[in-house]
């Protein structure tokens, strides 16, 4: 790649996910889907579940399903999201190139595929696409439950600059009228994604980020241990927007990652607010009858009545900040909510912020899992293992905390892998650990994060499973990533009987013997494979109809193959 600028990102970013090994095209595949997936939709996102790119696959790159902001990837997920409440659905797919320019002949096979996605199929796909295929069935099966038809997003980025090409954009808008006329979707949008573009995006993700703002009223909080500096003024919501705002001029959904609450869209407390503020003669009274929003910054600067917040996140407000962007275009220049700004000193404060804004509304039990003493104590215990940089594993429970360490993605682990590991190893159900971490949370209540618990099983799970998936890493690997969950259990398994999960003394005994194994390629790499085999030989002696692309999530194979 030409570009010294881009291939600094490329190489922090394949440094970061260990991903050096692979071919550049692939590694470009990988970081785009980081740059569009991460920021417009949900971090949670797992990189390996979304690129498809490889033989058959039918000009798609990457693809992902998205039912109220959750990253789904089985039908399952779909049944359970759609059996709780209305359904908000959006595709997104992606093309990537190295190229340094548009090409139109390539944006129409992209647009070909997506038509074939949707329509009537007549290339040959690869399996990564035809189980998309099949998902995207699944979520149409339940569009009684749509609050309205699905969003259609489509992206190709490439990493040359942008200069309009009047047949390239002619392509494009053809697509997009043929795909409208389908009648599947509500909108369907379609953005070139160039180098620079990739770069504010990869950026944004990352939350290297700054935004000036102007606050005419405002006062200085008295001094409080961990907090540098705090204020508390009224922000006028012109002034808000930009802090919401990402580079596109869309929400900026990364900033809400600390947040203990998505947007929960209509609601009665939500439909008072948006009518607050579709009313001119309403909208003044704002200000005295909302709660307001928190604002942790990791700088904050003031010079006179303007503010410079770098780093920052919105902690308590986002149903607020939410409709104030959707409703951006209605606001009047008087118009201000009450705002705390915080710069905070000791970032384990933010925890108790959080705790503290969020309780006065109600808030899903799951979102404060990770604020919990046990947590606090697992947090500690992972790091104060002695264990090499590039081995050591570390629970991240809030968004960016070690930004700046020397921990890449590849250490660290957060409440959603950890409880997807634990699920497997421990638990030994590794075909619900597909499900959403909220469903697992509640479906193990009080058999997960408790306690009396011993520290070590956790941090066995997050080793095995934290290894297999830097094995699944590139298109080679790509099918052992969904039996990943089963694999775990399985290497886990071949250290012996586990013990009770209250014994530390025992446990420690038991996680330091798998532990001194797993950090040793020669011994972990020939478990793995002896699982891979083993899940090969239990889907080779099925008979006919056997459904071999979806073995992970049979539970009646699953079960047989455990019992073996």
């Amino acid at each position: 790649m030409d570009d010294p600028i881009l291939n600094s990102y490329l190489n922090e970013f394949s440094k970061s996910y260990g991903l050096n090994s692979l071919p550049e095209p692939e590694i470009f595949e990988y970081f785009s889907a980081y740059c569009v997936m991460h920021r417009d939709f949900s971090e949670r996102t797992e990189l390996n579940e979304v690129v498809v790119s490889g033989g058959l696959d039918t000009g798609i790159d990457s693809a992902a399903i998205f039912l109220n902001d959750i990253h789904v990837t089985t039908p399952a997920q779909v049944t359970e999201i759609a059996s709780r409440q209305r359904v908000e659905a959006e595709f997104v797919f992606i093309q990537s190139k190295t190229s340094r320019s548009l090409n139109a002949a390539e944006i129409g096979s992209y647009l070909q595929g997506i038509k074939e996605f949707f329509g009537q199929r007549y290339m040959p796909a690869n399996d990564s696409i035809t189980a998309l295929r099949e998902l995207s069935d699944s979520v149409f099966k339940e569009s009684v439950k749509f609050k309205s038809k699905p969003l259609l997003h489509l992206y190709y980025c490439y990493a040359g600059r942008f200069r309009d090409d009047p047949v390239a954009t002619a392509r494009k808008q053809a697509g997009i009228e043929e795909l409208k006329n389908y009648g599947l979707f509500a909108d369907v949008f379609f953005t070139f994604v160039d180098a620079d573009r990739l770069q504010e995006r990869y950026q944004e993700v990352n939350l290297r980020i700054e935004r000036e703002i102007q606050m005419n009223e405002f006062a200085s909080l008295p001094q409080i241990p961990g907090i540098r500096q705090a204020y508390l003024g009224l922000l006028q919501c012109k002034e808000l927007v930009k802090l919401l705002s990402n580079s596109d001029g869309m929400l900026h959904k990364a900033i809400f990652n600390e947040n203990v609450r998505d947007f929960l869209s209509s609601n009665p407390v939500n439909d008072e607010i948006s009518a607050t503020i579709a009313s001119p003669t309403e909208q003044s009274k704002l200000a005295a009858l909302n709660n307001g929003i928190t604002i942790v910054a990791r700088d904050v600067r003031l010079v006179g009545k303007k503010f410079t917040l770098a780093d920052y996140q919105i902690v308590n407000g986002c149903q607020t900040s939410n409709i104030i962007f959707n409703n951006r275009n209605k606001i009047l220049d008087d118009t201000a909510v009450p705002v705390k700004i915080i710069e905070v000193e000791d970032r384990d404060i933010v925890n108790d912020i959080v705790r503290a804004t969020n309780r006065q509304t109600e808030v899903k039990d799951e979102a404060f899992v990770v604020l919990g003493d046990f947590h606090k104590k697992l947090e500690r215990f992972l790091l104060s293992i002695d264990e090499p940089q590039d081995k050591k594993i570390v629970y991240e429970r809030r968004k960016r905390q070690y930004a700046d360490t020397l921990y890449t993605p590849q250490n660290i682990i957060s409440l959603t892998s950890l409880t997807n590991a634990f699920v497997s190893c421990y638990i030994e159900d590794p075909v619900s650990a597909n499900d959403y971490y909220g469903v697992l949370l509640k479906k193990y209540n009080g058999k997960i994060f408790i306690e009396e618990h011993s520290m070590w099983p956790y941090l066995l799970s997050a080793k095995i499973l934290r290894g297999i998936e830097k094995l699944c890493t590139g298109s080679a690997k790509k099918n052992l990533w969904k039996f990943r969950f089963i694999i775990a259990l399985l290497v886990r398994r071949s250290f012996g009987g586990k013990p009770i999960l209250s014994n530390d003394v025992a446990q420690r005994k038991y996680a330091q013997l798998a532990i001194d194994k797993i950090n040793r390629p020669d011994h972990f790499i020939p478990l793995v494979i002896n699982a891979e085999r083993k899940i090969a030989a239990a889907v080779g002696i099925q008979g006919a109809g056997f459904d071999a692309r979806n073995a992970h999530q049979d539970r009646k194979f699953v079960s047989s193959l455990l019992i073996n």
